[in-house]
């Protein structure tokens, strides 16, 4: 008797491969962020006004650090939360795996450019189309798996995904908010992404007034 799993679009190999893989790549991008914050020769720094601006001069890369590396653990969590509603895989969903994995790979480099020329909406509009880049493929990736139900554990149902890809679509929207806004001109429209935990807040807090409501009905 065959061991295989009834789902048609069962592409051959468990579902632990492509989580290693992706923890590998979104740990390597996290770890390579910070190479972007390089110091300067010593040689260059001669007293404390030099070490005093030496770490002025880092602060843009540091803001820009710490925003690339927490929403891409953001992101991680996210797609480990999708990743445990799911029973198998198909190929589609490891195409869309494989772009959004692409995306994360570039962000060491958008977010060093962004830090390195902190007063050019250009540059910061590269970090913000990498991360519109990863948060829409992540977003695809739960719309996807919502589409197609046979994906799902069993007892995971359709509406269950809804909180994961109402919190999948904060970045999309933030980056667009901030591409427009270095398109008026704005050298740190990338300061958009510190509302993203106000967001996360709202989302939640509606999703569980939601859910709270929904209960009542049923009572």
């Amino acid at each position: 008797m065959s061991t295989e799993p009834a789902y048609a679009g069962w592409i051959g190999f468990s579902k632990n491969r492509f989580e290693a893989l992706t923890d590998g790549i979104f740990g390597i991008a996290m770890t390579l962020l910070v190479v972007g914050l390089s110091v300067p020769a010593v040689a260059t720094i001669t007293g404390t006004v030099e070490i005093e601006e030496t770490l002025s001069s880092l602060f843009p890369d540091f803001v820009h650090y710490c925003i690339a590396f927490l929403i891409l653990h953001g992101m991680w969590v996210s797609h480990h939360a999708l990743s445990q509603k799911m029973e198998y895989i198909d190929r589609r969903f490891l195409d869309l795996n494989s772009l959004l994995l692409l995306s994360v790979a570039i962000i060491p480099f958008s977010t060093s450019f962004a830090g390195d020329f902190p007063e050019s909406p250009v540059a910061a509009m590269v970090l913000e189309v990498n991360l519109l880049a990863v948060g829409g493929f992540l977003l695809a990736q739960w719309t996807y798996v919502a589409s197609n139900t046979d994906l799902l554990r069993p007892g995971i149902h359709q509406n269950g995904l809804s909180p994961g890809m109402r919190l999948a679509a904060v970045i999309p929207v933030l980056s667009f908010l901030g591409i427009a806004a270095a398109l008026l001109g704005s050298a740190w429209s990338t300061g958009i992404y510190l509302l993203v935990p106000a967001a996360i807040f709202v989302i939640k807090r509606l999703s569980q007034i939601k859910e709270n409501e929904d209960c009542q009905v049923l009572v």
